[in-house]
C-alpha cells in the first residue's frame, strides 16, 4: 500500500520525521544562490561596472536551463528515487556556488558560471525533496510540505545578512566560497544520514514494505495537457514573476527607498521570519480546506506589501511591515502547488509533473529580477515594476479558483484523505 495509507498524521511523523530535517536543509540550499545576490549586486556594481540587468541575466540564464533540466530530473525521481539525485546534487551545487568567486571583469564568464551552477542545481530543486515527503506522508502531507518548505524561508532569513557579513569581513569572492562551505558541511551530512523515500530500498524497509507498488495518478502527457495542469502553470508562472522581484530584489529596492545596506539586508531578513509563519500556517490550511482557495488568498498578499512600499518610501518600520507580508505570501506559494499537484495529478508521474511546475517557477523567477532590474536600469526607480505587480497578483489569483475541487479519487482511510488514484 502507499507509505501513510490507512494510518494517522501522527504515526506518520513518529515514522518519518527525520526525513523532514535534510528536506528543510536542501531546500535552504537550493535558495542559497538567489537571496545571496541581492547583497552581491552593490560590490559587483563597484567592482566590474556592469548595469544590474547584466548581473541578473546569471538567475535567468538559469531560469532558462530549468525549462528542460527540471522535468528531467523530476522524470529521474520518479524512476530512481530522491536520494541519489540529492546526495550527488548537493556536492554538485556547493561546489559550482563557490565558482562564483572566479569571476572577472569579462561579463560572459560570469553568465558561463551561472549556467553551470543552473545545471548543478536541476539537482536539488524542490522537486526532489518534495517527492520524499508526498511518497512517506497522506494524512500529514500539507503540513509535513509546509514543515519542509520552510527552508526556503529559513534561507530568506539567514542568507541575506550572513551574504551581508561575509561580503564585509571576506570581500564578495570570499563570501561565495564561505556560503558555499556552510551549506555543504550542513546539508549533506543530514541527506547521507536521513534522507529516503519509498523509491529508496532504505526508505522501504523502514516502512514495512517489501517493495513499493506503482503509484497511481496520471501519466506525463494526460497531467501535462489537463486543464488544472494549465491553470496551475499559468498561475505559478504570473505570480512567481511578480514575488520573485520583490523578494530576490528586496535588498536593492530598499536601497533604492533610502536604507542602508545593513538596514536592507535585515529588513529582507524579515521575509523568511514571515514565511516561516506563512508555511506553518499554510500548512495547516491545506490539510483542512482546498488549497486552490488558500493559494489566491496568499498571492493578493503582496498587493499590501507593495501599496506599503509605494506609500511609505525610506521608512524602516514600514519596510519591515511589508517584507513580513511578503513572507507570508512566500510561504505557502510552493507549499500550495506542490499539493495542488499532487491532489489533482496523483503520484505516478509527480516527479516529473511538479518538475515542470518547478521549472516553470524557476524560469519566472529568474526572469523576474531582470525585467525588474532592467526598469531600474531605464528609469533608476522600481516604482514601475511595483505597480505592474499589483494586476499579476490578482490575474493569479483567478488563476488558483479556476482550478476548482479536486478530482474524484479512491476514498483512503485516513482523516481528510488524498487522492492517489486520479479517475
Amino acid at each position: 500500500m502507499q507509505a501513510g495509507q490507512g494510518i494517522s498524521g501522527s504515526s506518520e511523523w513518529r515514522a518519518h520525521w527525520t526525513v523532514v530535517m535534510p528536506c528543510i536543509a536542501g531546500i535552504m540550499l537550493c535558495a542559497a544562490h538567489g537571496y545571496s545576490l541581492g547583497v552581491m549586486i552593490g560590490p559587483l556594481e563597484r567592482e566590474f561596472g556592469w548595469t544590474r540587468a547584466e548581473i541578473s541575466t546569471g538567475p535567468l540564464l538559469i531560469s532558462l536551463i530549468a525549462l528542460v533540466g527540471a522535468p528531467l530530473v523530476g522524470g529521474a525521481v520518479d524512476r530512481y528515487g530522491p536520494r541519489r539525485i540529492a546526495l550527488f546534487g548537493i556536492l554538485f551545487f556547493c561546489g559550482m556556488l563557490a565558482s562564483l568567486s572566479l569571476a572577472t571583469s569579462n561579463i560572459f564568464l560570469w553568465w558561463a558560471l551561472w549556467a553551470v551552477l543552473g545545471s548543478a542545481g536541476m539537482f536539488v530543486i524542490p522537486t526532489v525533496w518534495t517527492a520524499a515527503i508526498t511518497s512517506l506522508f497522506v494524512a500529514a502531507r500539507g503540513t509535513a510540505l509546509a514543515i519542509s518548505l520552510t527552508g526556503t524561508s529559513l534561507c530568506a532569513a539567514i542568507t541575506p545578512p550572513l551574504t551581508d557579513y561575509l561580503v564585509e569581513t571576506q570581500g564578495w569572492r570570499g563570501a561565495y566560497v564561505g556560503l558555499a562551505a556552510i551549506y555543504a558541511v550542513i546539508v549533506f551530512p543530514l541527506a547521507w544520514i536521513f534522507f529516503r523515500s519509498t523509491a529508496d530500498a532504505k526508505g522501504r524497509a523502514q516502512a514495512g514494505e517489501a517493495a513499493a507498488p506503482p503509484p497511481a495518478g496520471y501519466s506525463v502527457k494526460e497531467g501535462m495537457t489537463s486543464p488544472a495542469f494549465i491553470k496551475l502553470a499559468a498561475a505559478i508562472i504570473v505570480f512567481s514573476i511578480a514575488l520573485s522581484a520583490l523578494t530576490t530584489n528586496a535588498v536593492p529596492i530598499l536601497i533604492a527607498q533610502g536604507l542602508t545596506t545593513g538596514q536592507a539586508a535585515s529588513v529582507a531578513g524579515v521575509i523568511g521570519l514571515g514565511s516561516l509563519a506563512g508555511r506553518i500556517g499554510g500548512g495547516f490550511l491545506l490539510d483542512r480546506f482546498n488549497a486552490s482557495r488558500v493559494a489566491a488568498a496568499s498571492v493578493l498578499a503582496p498587493v499590501a506589501a507593495v501599496l506599503i512600499l509605494i506609500a511609505a518610501p525610506g521608512s524602516t518600520g514600514m519596510a519591515i511591515v511589508a517584507a513580513l507580508i511578503l513572507g507570508l505570501s512566500v510561504g505557502a506559494e510552493v507549499d500550495a502547488c506542490a499539493y495542488l499537484a499532487a491532489r489533482h495529478f496523483g503520484l505516478r508521474s509527480f516527479g516529473a509533473l511538479f518538475g515542470a511546475i518547478n521549472g516553470l517557477m524557476l524560469f519566472s523567477n529568474g526572469l523576474a529580477p531582470m525585467i525588474a532590474n532592467f526598469v531600474y536600469d531605464m528609469t533608476h526607480s522600481y516604482h514601475i515594476f511595483l505597480w505592474a505587480t499589483l494586476p499579476l497578483c490578482a490575474a493569479a489569483a483567478a488563476l488558483f479558483l479556476a482550478m476548482g475541487p479536486y478530482p474524484e479519487a479512491e476514498e483512503e482511510d485516513v482523516p481528510g484523505g488524498v487522492a492517489v488514484t486520479v479517475h
